[in-house]
């Protein structure tokens, strides 16, 4: 597998897909998986990339998910890249390009693989490879769509582990909070309320809130990443409104309500100290339309999740990669993945195995391993086999 598996992450790689744009990258997934003579390709209404090798029993549910996201971040300075960043150029031991690690070579290795598991003995349930999209503009909604279509027994996400086996993640919010001052005259600030000092304010308040922790998903995490005032820019003016939007990284159980009431004890402490104060707080909503013109809405709020170490999938997932001659050590993600939905929304066994590393997702000169695309690949086949092994049984 490991010659087809490279070639086809540089295809991959070679069609930039910018959120949004996914169209060309998955017509290339899309004529792979016929090549390998999956038994039904096609796209749904949102574009998603949906590939199925059937298994014996004929039934068209309770099979095995492998998810990989067709969508990039983009590319701000392809200049300082040392290879062109749709190239997808091979040097020495590692394949080069954006989207290699975040998560074309993933996309490619499962492919491959799943199409090698059905040339052999083919298990008895479904196999389903999608390609989702637009999981860099909000995660989960995609492949939800996907798997109330195939109702899957198990949900493995291809996003990058180092070749270890995540059974949880940290979910994501994108929280705005905005506070509202009083316009007047920067010449005579007292006479209004300065919507920055009173945000600089929350925003120290917001570093002081004790956030939880999880003993294996880590800490929870609240930081800044825009601010905005208006009017914009000032002109001699006391600005009326401030606007900042947080990540809020998620452990589980965590709740929209219950992050944004934290926020309301800031917001209570800061009108004990200023009575004109006033604050609103809210989890942000994407709005817009895939490559395909389907419109999507859906909150900016993606659920962690976890399985414990001693859950039947997990046992199963770690015997069929330790056959493939892969430690697969216990992990979770730090970052947010499509199995926020699968798993924190849906409530279906999700487990996270990939090529590469976090670290690598969104970076200049992104790339991934040769040797870790070839492993990766043998890890797809085990899984695939023996997951829908399982998968019959507990059917």
């Amino acid at each position: 597998m490991r010659d087809r598996v490279i070639e086809l992450t540089q295809e991959l790689v070679r069609a930039p897909s910018l959120s949004g744009q996914e169209g060309r990258v998955a017509e290339v997934l899309a004529q792979a998986m016929r090549a390998l003579d999956y038994d039904q390709v096609d796209r749904d209404e949102l574009g998603n990339v949906i590939g199925v090798v059937h298994g014996t029993a004929g039934r068209r549910w309770g099979g095995v998910l492998f998810d990989g996201h067709l969508d990039t971040v983009g590319v701000a300075e392809p200049q300082a890249w040392k290879h062109p960043p749709f190239a997808g150029a091979v040097d020495g031991d590692r394949l080069h390009g954006r989207g290699a690690a975040d998560m074309k070579g993933a996309i490619a290795a499962m492919t491959v693989a799943v199409g090698a598991a059905a040339a052999g003995e083919r298990p008895a349930v479904d196999l389903v490879v999608s390609g989702t999209v637009n999981e860099e503009t909000v995660e989960g909604p995609a492949l939800e769509h996907v798997a109330a279509r195939v109702r899957p027994a198990v949900v493995v996400i291809g996003e990058a582990t180092d070749l270890h086996l995540n059974i949880g993640g940290r979910g994501r919010g994108e929280v705005v909070v905005e506070t509202i001052g009083i316009p007047a005259h920067s010449s005579n600030p007292a006479v209004g309320l300065n919507a920055i000092a009173e945000m600089l304010a929350v925003m120290a308040a917001v570093r002081r809130l004790e956030l939880p922790r999880d003993a294996f998903l880590g800490p929870a995490i609240m930081e800044p990443t825009d601010i905005i005032s208006d009017p914009y820019p000032g002109m001699s003016v006391i600005p009326s409104r401030c606007r900042v939007t947080f990540d809020r990284r998620l452990l589980v159980g965590e709740t929209p309500e219950a992050v944004l009431a934290s926020l309301e004890t800031v917001f209570a402490d800061a009108r004990r100290r200023e009575p004109r104060f006033s604050a609103r707080a809210g989890v942000a909503e994407a709005e817009f339309r895939t490559y395909r013109g389907h419109p999507v809405r859906a909150p900016k709020f993606a659920p962690a999740w976890k399985r414990v170490p001693e859950d039947g999938w997990v046992t199963a997932a770690r015997e069929a990669l330790r056959s493939a001659g892969l430690e697969a050590p216990l992990g979770s993600y730090s970052f947010c993945t499509n199995g926020s939905g699968t798993a924190g929304r849906m409530g279906l066994p999700t487990i996270g195995f990939g090529p590469g590393q976090e670290r690598s997702a969104h970076t200049i000169d992104e790339s991934i391993g040769l040797d870790e695309l070839a492993a990766a690949a043998e890890g797809y086949r085990r899984l695939a086999l023996t997951l829908a092994a399982r998968a019959a049984e507990w059917a």
